[in-house]
């Protein structure tokens, strides 16, 4: 028919057509008869909107005009909004088969196209649609395979007789669920194992998984007359070309142990299982994850990953016509999400996605980049995609070229919808250059400026490296203000001339040394305390050469270096991150301490353990990590001592409450559950006194405990070892122990004292509850119902922990003897005042008069004195919590309750800070600057005892 034929909307459409109206024109011509008369009507009802649509899409894909004027049925389709259904696999012939998949691949890129050009944002939607379409592809010609194969050959078998699974993984945009328009799709196979197969003609796994395997690749990647489905690339499969088409799992494991590359990694960032066994996929990935993922900073991979992006910049040969591998295209941004998640994905799960745009979104939550950076990111990538597609939705092509013609350019001008080819040339260009900056900043090397200093430094350096130690050097040594030149020379010399740095070095690890070394010695001459300083980072270097990892990460941040010299003030943190070296990407990380995460960030680090022994490394290596990051920040004063002491009593009771559980698992699996007389199981808990019991723990504090539980003495277990109650939950009681105070590779996790059970060292481990409330009611001592003050449930069953609270809250709220009680208390302090001799000009924080002792004893007397009349007072734990409390309800008075309260915070204050400075607590007048304000707060501790108790120091 002619084109003049066609309805009015359709004709206006095409005059607007910046481009080839006459074709268009023509192939509607063509369509427009093969509709029937009400389709025709149908279409027309839907108005000019439609028709402009249809027009848009005419221009701007040609592969799209040309299948609809192929198949005109399927314009009523697109119309109506339905999809095109594909057909069951059944025994239909191969070239059948071929035909009907490549057809549904057409009728769907049609209607994706037709979506993806609507008003709006469609990026989403189209990515996802053409992933499920490669997805739904491979699994229909897995299926189809599958069924051929088991014809001719039986099903695959292993040994035992069981059936081997094979798992199509989907690499690159098909494993991101962010498929191209005309994209390969990279993909590997693998099967389980070997055998054969059970049918009447036996091959071997290997051979039938081949042949499958070259199948799937015919039945998507071979041209016909009908066209392809999708490109398939095998390339990033084990030894590559070189490499079998299929492999098995074991061969694939091995082959990443032993062989895999750094560039690898970053492919299986994106890897996911696509077809097949899914699940057996799956598996497989996470055994690979810590290939890809490591627990620690990683920055090694940045260097392989900056080889990729040299090789592709040599390729563009200047070009900036490409806007997926040219500067600030799509890959660069993907290299920045890549590198990020890289680097701290084995840190931090939720940024281990492998689709780009929830990876910006993880990278905006753990705020590794700044919030502008992400916005503009997330901007650029959907419009580069958005342009990407405009250029393949063309002529069904992979390409990410740019028009060379200005009719090119005007298509690509209609299909993104700008008004001129220039404003879409200027968003480009804009957007490309922005794009480029944030991945220099990110991912390249940033060359940074020498100063007079770090010249110095650097010939220092290369001076111990090949000067003999005789060197005299003391005026360059003075320059950098070491305060004694000749010992800081001989520490560098021989650090220089050490076995590791001297020998074991690789080329790459020297290269990073001699970066970082000038460095270091440039940044510990502006530093206080310098020659100190400067041993411990030769300490945590040598630590650390034999760890490619730490040095690049060291060597690609010199800013860290600051960070780490403000720990490295601390001896101790010096010496644990020295004995611990893995555990510096903990104190770097900018992810903040966040005890509400620690049960996931446990429970994920356990999940790698295989036994018992690797379970207590990995519990003591996350304690050991989470008190260091707490150090770190208590150190550089970011976090308050009051802060500090509850984060570090919540990571003793997550320890120990993990522990038990570990505990009673292997008790219930070597002799059962103790029951109680209906059949229940005895219930256990752990009550915790002291630092723990007030949340109050410090870095040195050990923990108290008391263990209690509920069976009748008589009472067996019900295993397959039967024990007595009581030496069930004994034994129950050492395994605890034994978990927690082993010393292991990984350190020790808590110095555990029992001392306040009943009866102390000479009574049993543990106790029932009736009975340590019989001994509470009636044979504890003063300072034992003291004790109590400071008690709580920590771990084990919480209704018992609930009936320990009630009797707690009984025993304290008894009425008692105002006089008797004064006499008690200063009795029992001034027998532990006559034990211990302290000399004079010194303070000991916790036994001076006036210190700590004196403060908890004052709260404790306070409180057994006013909880019969003030019960709200047996609600808090801690001593601080109880000067709150007792100054809120009018016990003491308002200067009273500032004074010990001032006090407390400056002890604990000082405790820790001394603690992470490998000092006692014993402060001497000669080396405290601040010597009159801790006798001030002395003094008032001392004054407040002496109005409510009286003296214990005559």
């Amino acid at each position: 028919m002619p084109a003049s034929d066609l309805p009015a909307e359709i004709l206006q459409a095409i005059r607007q057509s910046p481009m080839e109206a006459g074709a268009i024109a023509a192939s509607l011509a063509a369509i427009w008869p093969a509709l029937s008369g009400e389709e025709q009507a149908e279409i027309v009802r839907l108005g000019p909107s439609f028709a402009q649509h249809l027009v848009q899409i005419a221009c701007v894909s040609t592969f799209a005009r040309h299948l609809l004027q192929r198949h005109p049925d399927w314009l009523p389709h697109l119309a109506r909004r339905e999809g095109h259904a594909l057909m069951p696999v059944g025994a239909v012939p191969v070239d059948a088969f071929l035909s009907g998949l490549r057809e549904y691949r057409n009728a769907r890129m049609v209607e994706i196209i037709w979506q993806d050009r609507q008003p709006g944002e469609h990026y989403p939607e189209t990515v996802a649609a053409l992933s499920a379409l490669a997805e739904t592809c491979l699994q229909h010609a897995y299926d189809y395979g599958v069924q051929t194969l088991r014809q001719r050959h039986g099903i695959p078998r292993n040994k035992n007789g069981l059936e081997v699974p094979f798992t199509i993984l989907g690499m690159g945009k098909l494993g991101g669920r962010e498929l191209n328009l005309s994209s390969d799709i990279d993909l590997i196979f693998c099967y389980g194992e070997g055998g054969e197969t059970d049918g009447p003609g036996t091959i071997d796994n290997s051979e039938y998984f081949l042949r499958l395997g070259r199948w799937l690749i015919q039945a998507l990647d071979q041209r016909t007359a009908d066209g392809f489905c999708f490109r398939v690339d095998m390339r990033l499969r084990p030894f590559g070309d070189a490499g079998p088409l299929c492999i098995s799992a074991a061969a694939m494991e091995q082959y990443y142990q032993v062989h895999g590359r750094g560039w690898e990694r970053y492919a299986f960032i994106k890897a996911r299982p696509v077809a097949g066994d899914v699940a057996f996929g799956q598996s497989l990935l996470d055994t690979l994850r810590p290939f890809v993922y490591r627990r620690y900073l990683d920055y090694t991979a940045l260097t392989g990953l900056r080889e990729v992006k040299a090789l592709m910049d040599a390729e563009q040969a200047g070009s900036g016509n490409d806007i997926k591998k040219g500067r600030g295209g799509i890959r660069e941004i993907e290299f920045v999400c890549q590198s990020l998640q890289i680097i701290h994905g084995g840190r931090q799960p939720a940024l281990r996605s492998t689709n780009t745009l929830d990876t910006l979104a993880a990278i905006a939550h753990a705020e590794l980049l700044p919030a502008d950076d992400i916005g503009l990111l997330r901007h650029a990538y959907l419009f580069l995609r958005n342009v990407e597609h405009c250029l393949q939705m063309v002529d069904d092509q992979q390409t990410q070229q740019l028009p060379k013609s200005e009719t090119e350019w005007q298509r690509l001008t209609c299909a993104m919808g700008f008004m001129d080819a220039a404003t879409l040339r200027a968003t480009l260009d804009e957007l490309r250059l922005q794009t480029h900056a944030i991945f220099q900043r990110t991912l390249a090397l940033k060359p940074t400026p020498h100063s007079p200093a770090e010249d110095n430094a650097n010939r220092l350096w290369q001076l111990a490296q090949t000067g003999a130690m005789e060197t005299a050097l003391g005026d360059l040594l003075q320059v950098l203000h070491f305060a004694a030149p000749e010992t800081a020379w001989t520490c560098l010399w021989r650090f220089a001339h050490s076995r590791d740095v001297a020998s074991r070095l690789s080329t790459e690890g020297r290269q990073r040394l001699n970066r970082l070394l000038p460095l270091i010695l440039d940044l510990c001459s502006t530093q206080p305390d310098t020659d100190a300083l400067l041993q411990r980072f030769l300490a945590l270097i040598e630590a650390i050469l034999g760890r490619a990892n730490y040095l690049a990460l060291l060597a690609e941040n010199p800013p860290y270096l600051v960070r780490i010299a403000r720990l490295l003030h601390s001896p101790w943190l010096a010496q644990e991150l020295a004995r611990f070296p893995i555990l510096l990407d903990d104190v770097l990380s900018d992810t903040p301490v966040s005890p509400e995460h620690w049960p996931q960030t446990l429970a994920a680090q356990l999940q790698l353990a295989a036994d018992m022994e690797e379970r207590m490394d990995a519990l003591r290596r996350f304690k050991n990590a989470e008190v260091l990051r707490l150090a770190a920040v208590f150190w550089t004063r970011q976090m308050p001592v009051e802060t500090l002491l509850p984060q570090l009593s919540g990571l003793a009771q997550l320890t120990l409450q993990t522990a038990l559980g570990w505990a009673e698992a292997e008790m219930q699996r070597r002799h059962g559950n103790v029951r109680t007389g209906n059949g229940q199981v005895a219930r256990f808990t752990v009550i915790a006194f002291g630092k723990l019991g007030g949340q109050e723990m410090g870095f040195a504090s050990d923990l108290d405990l008391v263990y209690l539980y509920d069976a009748p003495l008589d009472a067996e277990s019900d295993g397959p070892v039967p024990i007595p109650a009581p030496t069930w939950f004994a034994r129950l009681g050492q395994r605890l122990i034994h978990i927690l105070s082993t010393l292991t590779r990984a350190g020790l996790l808590y110095q555990i004292d029992m001392r306040l059970r009943p009866s102390g060292q000479s009574g049993p481990l543990v106790t029932t509850l009736d009975a340590f409330s019989r001994y509470q009611r009636e044979s504890a001592w003063t300072w034992e119902h003291q004790a109590l003050t400071r008690a709580r449930w920590v771990a084990g069953d919480t209704e018992l922990g609930a009936r320990f609270a009630a009797l707690r809250t009984e025993i304290l709220g008894r009425p008692r003897d105002s006089g008797q009680l004064r006499e008690d208390i200063r009795s029992m302090r001034q027998r532990i005042y006559q034990s211990k001799s302290i000399a004079r000009d010194t303070f000991h924080l916790k036994l001076s008069p006036g210190g700590l002792t004196d403060i908890e004893f004052l709260v404790q007397f306070a409180m057994l004195g006013a909880c019969s009349q003030q019960p709200v007072l047996c609600q808090g734990t801690g001593t601080a919590a109880g000067i709150a409390a007792l100054t809120r309800v009018g016990i003491w008075s308002t200067e009273q309750g500032v004074a010990l309260g001032q006090a407390w915070h400056l002890y604990r204050e000082m405790e820790n800070r001394r603690w992470l400075g490998l000092q006692d607590p014993v402060v001497r007048a000669a080396e405290f600057p601040d010597w009159d304000t801790l006798q001030a707060a002395a003094h008032g501790v001392r004054k407040i005892w002496q109005e409510l108790i009286g003296s214990y120091t005559d």
